[in-house]
């Protein structure tokens, strides 16, 4: 008859007794609420047990962004077992996902007696278990509010912000606030400028400055890059706007603090009785956010009806957009530029027109409502990718091409990847460089034309001529010229539209040149229409010109037969002009 060993018993009967505890331990810390007594609770299962009667947790995590005086939180929970020994303790550390550090002690009672080394290794696992617990807590809890919040300002993201305007909305108090959708101007130029890393702080620190106006029924988030979002109370809105319109924030270049002032350009919608989504605030916000920045040029619009309409046109656009670059209904024509001296073609222009349904829409229809909507960017890439197919042709039908300029938007001069994305688009298609010109409107901005001579000078260290369009409309008009990196100047047609001209306009455009020449920059004057506007650039030694009155913009089969002639018929010129 086999006989049990009485120790054998006795350990065994503890080992049921902790097997036991230990699942009420795990299952207390599985229960859905994750509270102080909950932990507390779970805790209980086992100190008798283990003879311990306080548990303490420290979390601590340097300095971020957000917290520049870093995290330090402590927490301890008595589990009512008697007195406890601050000599007697087992502490784990563990280094968490998010750059943390996790101290997890657990302290012996009075009188408790030494751990037994199978006591300190069960302990070790409880407490691995306990940390692996609040490491997965603290990552639902960081997955909830990431879906609510921005990860760098901890400000409420676009969710977070409908959240709290859907609250208004429930409590019947939405019509009480204006909404703002707004960006930082130039900021790409503040990327570039101090780099990503010094650009993310400065964001922190231009939130910081909001955050202390923002009033706790109030909310400010951010949506992406420097866009933000914002409701404010009606009878505060004004002053919100005024804040934004200049804040002074900082940055450290080489260990040196410079001041960095920001400027925002907002849209508002003014939030009525009538707003059936809340959900709409962004876009409705968005319409007077494009037309203060790209239209009338100010810090800040209110949403009209008259814009609400054009959106609705845009959109049509919008919609049609897509399908037509994939069918490619968008065209090329191109129209001559002549050189004088000897009335021959010395370049042409790419001008866009968009064919549906065998009908020619004009650039004007079409142009400043995916300029607002930014569709132009993708157009833009479109042209020049279409010229250097042409170009190729020409060379292969043997006929020498001339360079072309072609259009692109401001808009691009804010993605950093512009540059680049022009080199390759033509070393991709194995053209040389020689035949293709960038242009560029002249910008009234000041922070955008610092960005354009980085782009300029981009271009011309890799061989890509660059062309400024609307010279002379714009205040930057002699910064251009002063840092020199733009190889031509269009003078603007309203510069020489007047049937006489006067004193001061002929000083004016004959200093240009004049100017330009000097610094090797060349000139042409676009918009010419009349013989005698001809002899006078000609007399200032002005020898391009662009204009109605040698060619209109034709279509690639029309201009490859000009490309041929090379030279123009001065008789039939002037009969064109006499008609």
């Amino acid at each position: 008859m086999c006989k049990l060993n009485i120790h054998e018993t006795v350990k065994g009967r503890a080992q049921i007794l902790f097997d036991i505890h230990f699942m009420r331990f795990i299952q207390k810390l599985s229960e859905s609420e994750n509270t102080l007594d909950i932990f507390k609770d779970a805790f209980s299962e086992l100190a008798d047990q283990f003879r311990f009667g306080e548990v303490r947790v420290r979390y601590t995590k340097k300095e971020t962004i957000n917290n520049p005086d870093g995290v330090d939180d402590n927490i301890s929970f008595f589990l009512d077992k008697g007195d406890i020994d601050e000599n007697n303790v087992i502490k784990k550390e563990f280094h968490t996902a998010e750059d943390g550090i996790e101290y997890i002690s657990l302290v012996a009672l009075k009188d408790a007696g030494l751990w037994t080394e199978e006591e300190k290794n069960a302990l070790d696992i409880i407490i691995d278990i306990f940390f692996f617990h609040i490491s997965k807590t603290r990552l639902i809890k960081a997955i909830e509010q990431s879906a609510y919040k921005d990860y760098l300002t901890e400000l409420p993201n676009s969710n977070g912000y409908f959240e709290f305007a859907k609250n208004l909305y429930e409590r019947n108090e939405l019509a009480k606030y204006n909404a703002f959708y707004f960006d930082l101007k130039g900021f790409g130029l503040v990327n570039v400028k101090f780099g990503k890393e010094e650009a993310d702080i400065i964001i922190c620190r231009y939130v910081s400055v909001l955050k202390q106006f923002i009033a706790d029924d109030e909310c400010l988030g951010r949506i992406a890059g420097d866009n933000f979002v914002a409701l404010i109370r009606k009878e505060r809105s004004e002053e919100f706007l005024k804040l934004i319109e200049n804040v002074e924030t900082f940055a450290y270049v080489d260990k040196k603090m410079t001041t960095v002032d920001i400027s925002a350009v907002a849209g508002v919608l003014e939030i009525d009785e009538k707003i059936e989504d809340y959900r709409q605030l962004i876009s409705q916000c968005s319409i007077a956010y494009d037309v203060a920045k790209y239209v009338t040029k100010r810090p800040y619009m209110y949403l009209t009806k008259e814009m609400n309409q054009k959106a609705l046109k845009q959109k049509q656009v919008r919609s049609k957009f897509k399908q037509a670059i994939m069918n490619e209904e968008f065209v090329i024509y191109y129209q001559p530029k002549v050189e004088t001296d000897t009335y021959s073609l010395a370049g042409a222009e790419a001008l866009v027109r968009w064919v549906s349904d065998d009908k020619l829409i004009s650039p004007g229809e079409f142009i400043p409502l995916i300029e607002e909507d930014g569709l132009i960017c993708e157009l833009d890439f479109y042209m020049l990718k279409h010229v250097c197919h042409d170009i190729n042709m020409w060379k292969v039908q043997g006929i020498e091409p001339v360079r072309v300029s072609v259009n692109f938007s401001r808009r691009h001069l804010l993605n950093p990847d512009f540059p680049q994305k022009i080199i390759d688009t033509i070393s991709e298609h194995g053209v040389n460089p020689k035949y293709i010109e960038i242009e560029i409107t002249e910008t009234a901005d000041e922070e955008e034309s610092d960005m354009l001579n980085i782009f300029m000078k981009e271009m011309k260290d890799h061989g890509i001529a660059t062309a400024i369009d609307d010279f002379g409309t714009g205040v930057s008009s002699f910064n251009i010229l002063r840092n020199s990196q733009v190889d031509v100047l269009k003078i603007d047609k309203s510069l020489i539209d007047d049937a006489v001209m006067t004193e001061s306009d002929i000083i004016v455009i004959s200093n240009i040149i004049k100017m330009a020449r000097e610094l090797d920059v060349d000139v042409i004057t676009e918009g010419v229409e009349r013989w005698e506007q001809v002899e006078f650039l000609h007399d200032i030694d002005c020898h391009l010109i662009q204009g109605f009155l040698f060619d209109r913009p034709m279509p690639e089969k029309e201009y490859t037969e000009r490309l041929r002639k090379r030279t123009y018929d001065i008789t039939k010129v002037n009969d064109v002009e006499s008609k």
